[in-house]
């Protein structure tokens, strides 16, 4: 069964992958400006690094909630074939 094919279930799955990307990617650049940080002379001032972390921290959440959306959503669509079988 495709993924569209799934009403609302489909949504979940699209929303949560795409939250997972954009996390990602998220903690991929806050991740690459704290490197930079760190060997650019002279250093960036302390708050551009905590910026940086914060982002990045935000980013690990994101991904973290987005996949409890995914989860959720198989959850669901488990319970559902559960009681169609």
């Amino acid at each position: 069964m495709p993924v569209g094919g799934l009403g609302g279930l489909g949504g979940a799955f699209s929303a949560g992958l795409s939250g997972i990307q954009k996390g990602q990617e998220q903690v991929t650049q806050a991740a690459q400006e704290v490197a930079s940080a760190n060997t650019q002379r002279p250093v960036q001032p302390n708050q551009d690094v905590a910026k940086s972390l914060t982002d990045e921290k935000q980013g690990q959440r994101q991904v973290e909630a987005s996949a409890k959306v995914v989860d959720t959503a198989n959850q669901t669509l488990g319970s559902l074939v559960d009681i169609s079988v």
